[in-house]
């Protein structure tokens, strides 16, 4: 089984984000700049809405105890690091297309290595652990228990800090790594072999990719020294894509389309809400209690309240890390899935192809998921993202030295009935209407209106006419032998092809030189007589245009065609829809041949 093997090596590079820069220029620190206040417990003062609303001079401009741990008013401060640069990435991929028993095959795979990733260090964050959770693992704790409100659990991590005049100095940075590697399988028939009275086309593939990355916890989800580097998977890391496409046309029902793609799920962390370990980022990594041992005998209902009656996810999730720290992305979503159907139908003769209807099908799926079941939703087609959320610091106990949690029993639930997000099944009806000139009357009236020359303005001469609207033709050979390298093509190939090609210009000359000698000799007008003539001769043109596609096709393998996408398309429209389809891709025939060189 023969086939073409393709690959490739280089280096990518992404541009530098203006708001990247945009950050750092608001964020200085400087007198006159942003500053936040932000109260923990008995600092933060009691609100009077109605009073605020009436006199905003009225709203307090710091907490009730002035000055102490729980209350932080130092500006934020944005830095970039003299290293820091544009995230790059080195990539290689190698592609095998084979085709067998009318059945195309494609085999890709792409590897990829990540450098100069970004990411954020804070700057002003001093690491001396001042506390240790011995139920969590030994979480270390960046503020002393002074720092934490008893009654919420709420954290203010100004004793984090080296400078309490300065709030979180992050420092942009780019020394991240990450790779990953994908794998496709793509399956389709060869429209040439397959084709009959209707047009059909349909394909089916599958990826298998996997992607890590580094990590801070300055990045979210902390657990430990939050300027550790560690290894995870990525953000958008699904393991396995099924893609299915299809379309079928006639001339009476017009073109219907489908598209259906289904994808597992996508990795999080399971989260705290809130700081829990004073380094001043919301979000920190959840420790699992195991409820069989948890002390805490409210904790530990909730928990097995939520194995029981909570989301599979959930479920799945929590039994693989009990007793101990979610790890990083260590859970999955559930699988997602889309299908998306497309019609386009035949409009009358008389419409003169000035107005276009199509009629969308957006969600499919979550329109047969209310038929089925109505009220009582599967989610088919809904966005699956879930709470990563577990726990909720409901307050401190100072004599054990640990957090009281509650559990949020909506972490991870993707379902209907306990979510928001929903993706309804649409109808939509699109009418696209041509109002502008007729584009061969715009271009009858460009090529006999007087051009500039170096006598001043003239009339084109017959020639000139012939070769403006030759250059408007395309030529499919002249396409492959000029992608000759890129398709292997073997010397009896490129001289098939040229032969072909010599033979189908001249036929096309055939038709544009008696047209520019017509147009020459008129009085320069556009009238009825000359865009008669010019329809005319594009109708010839187009009957002598498509019978390209089936010549080329036999001088070029079923490989070779299946590396020119555009030369495929081409051969998947129907004799019937040829009459009215205009493929124009340059590669232009000219008023003569050049001479090839010696």
């Amino acid at each position: 089984m023969s086939g073409t093997l393709r690959g490739g090596i280089g280096e990518f590079r992404d541009l530098l984000h203006p708001g990247i820069l945009a950050d750092a220029s608001a964020s200085t620190g400087l007198p006159g700049g942003t500053s936040f206040l932000n109260c923990v417990g008995a600092a933060v003062p009691t609100p009077d809405w109605s009073l605020f609303a009436t006199d905003p001079g009225s709203i307090p401009t710091q907490c009730v105890d002035g000055s102490g741990v729980l209350s932080d008013r130092a500006p934020a401060v944005t830095l970039i690091d003299p290293s820091y640069d544009v995230p790059r990435s080195w990539r290689a991929s190698l592609d095998w297309n084979t085709s067998m028993r009318g059945w195309l095959l494609r085999v890709g795979t792409l590897g990829s290595y990540d450098l100069s990733q970004p990411g954020v260090v804070d700057a002003n964050f001093s690491g001396v652990s001042k506390l240790t959770l011995v139920g969590e693992a030994n979480r270390p704790v960046f503020v002393s228990e002074q720092s934490i409100d008893p009654a919420s659990g709420a954290v203010s991590a100004v004793e984090s800090r080296r400078s309490d005049q300065y709030g979180r100095v992050g420092s942009r940075v780019s020394d991240l790594r990450g790779y990953g590697g994908q794998l496709n399988v793509a399956l389709s028939p060869d429209v040439f072999k397959f084709r009959g009275g209707a047009s059909f086309y349909g394909s089916i593939s599958y990826t298998l990719q996997a992607t890590k990355r580094q990590y801070r916890g300055f990045d979210g989800a902390a657990f430990g020294d939050p300027r550790l580097l560690e290894w995870a998977a990525g953000p958008n890391d699904a393991h396995h894509i099924f893609v299915v496409s299809s379309a079928f046309s006639t001339g009476k029902i017009g073109t219907v389309t489908l598209f259906a793609r289904a994808q597992s799920g996508l990795p999080f962390t399971p989260l705290v809400q809130g700081d829990v370990n004073g380094d001043g980022l919301s979000g920190d990594r959840a420790f699992i209690p195991n409820p069989a041992t948890e002390t805490d005998a409210n904790l530990a209902g909730e928990l097995r309240t939520l194995l029981a009656t909570g989301s599979p996810t959930a479920r799945g999730c929590l039994l693989a890390n009990l007793g101990r720290v979610a790890p990083r992305n260590g859970c999955r979503g559930p699988w997602t899935e889309s299908l998306n159907i497309q019609w386009s139908p035949p409009t009358p003769k008389r419409w003169g192809y000035r107005v276009t209807p199509n009629v969308y099908l957006q969600n499919v799926l979550a329109g047969v998921d209310q038929l089925l079941h109505g009220n009582a939703l599967r989610g088919w087609g809904s966005p699956a993202a879930a709470d990563p959320v577990l726990l909720i610091p409901s307050g401190f106990d100072a004599a054990n030295g640990r957090f009281n949690y509650d559990v949020n029993p909506r972490f991870a639930d993707t379902r209907p009935a306990r979510t928001l997000l929903r993706n309804p099944f649409r109808i939509v009806i699109d009418f696209s209407f041509n109002l502008s000139t007729d584009f061969d009357l715009q271009q009858l009236r460009r090529a006999v209106e007087p051009v500039k020359g170096s006598v001043g303005w003239q009339r084109r001469s017959a020639d000139s006419l012939a070769a403006f609207y030759l250059s408007n033709s395309s030529s499919i050979y002249k396409m492959l032998i000029e992608q000759s390298d890129s398709l292997f093509l073997s010397k009896a190939q490129v001289a098939s092809l040229e032969s072909a090609d010599s033979a189908f210009s001249a036929r096309v000359r055939e038709l544009y030189v008696p047209l520019g000698q017509f147009l020459a000799v008129g009085q320069g007008g556009a009238g009825k007589a000359e865009l008669d003539s010019v329809q005319a001769t594009q109708k010839k043109y187009w009957k002598v245009f498509w019978e390209q596609p089936e010549i080329a096709s036999a001088i070029v393998t079923p490989s070779q065609r299946e590396l020119m996408p555009m030369f495929k398309g081409m051969l998947g429209v129907p004799m019937k829809e040829r009459e009215h389809s205009q493929w124009q891709f340059g590669h232009p025939v000219t008023f003569a041949d050049k001479p090839k060189p010696n």
